[in-house]
C-alpha cells in the first residue's frame, strides 16, 4: 500500500516556511519514506474481501460436509431399524 503523501507539495510547504530548497526536498523525501514504511504492512479492502470470500467458501464446504455426514448417519440408522 503506497503512502498518500505529496512529496512536491510537502517540499513547497517547507520552502514557504523558510526552509532552504535542498533541505525541504530532503525532508519531504524522508517523510515520504517514513510514511511508506509505516503503511507497508497495512491490509487493503481488497485483501479483506479476498479473505472473506475464502472464509465463505470454507464455511460452505464445512456445511456441506456436516449435511452429508448427518444424512449418511440417518440413512444408516434407518437401514438398521428397517433391516
Amino acid at each position: 500500500m503506497a503512502a498518500a503523501t505529496d512529496t512536491l507539495q510537502t517540499a513547497e510547504t517547507l520552502r514557504e516556511a523558510g526552509v532552504p530548497e535542498r533541505q525541504a526536498t530532503g525532508h519531504a523525501r524522508a517523510i515520504e519514506d517514513g510514511c511508506s514504511e509505516a503503511t507497508s504492512g497495512l491490509v487493503t479492502r481488497a485483501d479483506l474481501r479476498a479473505d472473506l470470500a475464502n472464509l465463505e467458501r470454507r464455511l460452505v464446504l464445512w456445511a456441506v460436509g456436516v449435511a452429508l455426514t448427518v444424512g449418511t448417519a440417518a440413512v444408516s440408522v434407518l437401514a438398521r431399524l428397517l433391516g
